[in-house]
């Protein structure tokens, strides 16, 4: 029987852009729009997990010094206006797909630590919790991060190609 392999992890795959070089351009784009709609996919993932690290880094200063649930409610736009564990902006890729598809599926284990039930549950739990949490996060945001590395490989292999291929039809 047929296992069924994830599109991203058929995109980061070497083979994915074996041959490329030989493709239609018609082929090249449809892998190209293949990658950056995977591609909005990971950034996305990963966005939310750098948001709840962020959240769960304040709850756990805030819980340290002593200071109010409603001290990290109101501190919440400040929190994720913020810049850490982000990107360089000259690393980031503006795509034309700002947002994944709603039936975006993200089946690693780790998908409960980017779902709202983390935040939700956030008073409730303890600071070991607390701590693992933001821990699995950070493994989860790594992950994501290679994979999108990935990503960026194979579209950047796609897109030589299509510029070849342009520049030798002009």
């Amino acid at each position: 029987m047929a296992q069924h392999v994830r599109r991203l992890d058929r995109i980061i795959a070497p083979d994915y852009v074996d041959g490329v070089d030989g493709r239609s351009l018609d082929e090249l784009r449809t892998m190209e729009r293949e990658c950056l709609e995977v591609e909005t996919e990971v950034s996305y993932v990963r966005r939310l997990a750098q948001g709840r690290i962020d959240i769960l880094e304040a709850e756990r200063d805030r819980r340290a010094a002593g200071g109010a649930l409603g001290d990290l409610i109101a501190a919440l736009p400040q929190i994720l206006a913020g810049d850490s564990g982000r990107s360089d902006p000259a690393d980031v890729r503006v795509q034309p797909v700002l947002a994944p598809p709603a039936s975006i599926e993200w089946n690693r284990g780790l998908e409960r630590l980017i779902s709202d039930a983390t935040l939700a549950n956030l008073p409730n739990i303890t600071d070991a919790e607390l701590q693992a949490t933001v821990e699995q996060l950070r493994q989860l945001e790594r992950e994501v991060s290679d994979q999108r590395r990935g990503v960026h490989a194979s579209l950047d292999a796609v897109a030589r190609a299509i510029a070849v291929q342009l520049a030798q039809a002009g």
